[in-house]
């Protein structure tokens, strides 16, 4: 890797392991309410907001993958700069601090690691967020074949016009998924396209590629199938070849489709 791959890398398993770690404790240490209303303690003030920035951050790295040049400054400024998407709520102040915690913390991190540390970074699998010019152009694709706005898709919405098939995921076993992996690995080239509910489009490794997804899409750069799991536990396909995959995957399971 380049110096500026291995700085991004470096940025990205920080932001990853980081989340994680974050998330984990507020899973187990979470003091708020869940019913009747889903509140927050102060304790949870110092908890969630962290694995959010974290998010956040790494979204903007990815923005950066693939581009040469990357030095430490424009990370430490991505870092003190980067901001929640869609927070229109006014933050708590222990929220507030332990944000601005993990921006600092990550701006010391990629101030203090060193050369000899950066050599030894493992790299990590390709996911690059498409720029705006980029995503316009997925978008408008995705639209004009699929009907696929980035908001609810079928069956939550009635928007596909060529044929499709859904299933329940409860129907769907671990072999199953498997198959459909392998399918889209030997069938796809060599990066996907996954589009979230939060807008955002990314362009990912097939490796990375699990239909497993909740209000998200994967296509192919020719647009010729698209994958879609929504909120409420359903995957639906679309696309020739892969409905052709599916009935076959699923022979004398054909009950299970569409309920």
């Amino acid at each position: 890797m380049t110096f500026s791959e291995a700085l991004i890398t470096a940025a990205r398993r920080y932001c990853m392991e980081h989340r994680t770690y974050w998330m984990t404790r507020y899973a187990n240490e979470r003091t708020g309410q869940d019913f009747p209303v889903y509140t927050y303690s102060d304790k949870d003030y110092d908890l969630f907001p962290r694995y959010n920035m974290l998010a956040a951050i790494l979204g903007e790295l990815e923005l950066l993958v693939g581009k040469p040049d990357v030095s430490r400054d424009t990370l430490v400024q991505l870092g003190l700069s980067s901001q929640l998407p869609f927070n229109d709520s006014e933050e708590h102040p222990i929220e507030i601090a332990a944000m601005q915690q993990e921006r600092e913390k990550f701006v010391h991190f990629i101030q203090t690691i060193t050369p000899e540390a950066l050599d030894q970074i493992a790299p990590l699998p390709h996911r690059r967020r498409l720029n705006t010019a980029e995503k316009e152009v997925v978008d408008q694709q995705l639209l004009e074949r699929w009907n696929y706005d980035g908001d609810y898709w079928d069956p939550i919405v009635d928007k596909c016009h060529t044929e499709l098939l859904y299933l329940a995921k409860a129907n769907i076993t671990k072999e199953d998924y498997q198959a459909i992996i392998s399918f889209i690995g030997g069938y796809a080239a060599t990066y996907l396209l996954e589009a979230t509910e939060e807008g955002v489009i990314t362009e990912i490794a097939v490796g990375e590629f699990h239909p497993d997804c909740y209000e998200t899409a994967y296509c192919d750069y020719q647009y010729e199938w698209i994958i879609y799991g929504s909120h409420e536990s359903t995957i639906t396909f679309a696309g020739e070849q892969l409905l052709a995959f599916i009935r076959q995957l699923f022979e004398g399971r054909e009950d299970l489709f569409n309920k």
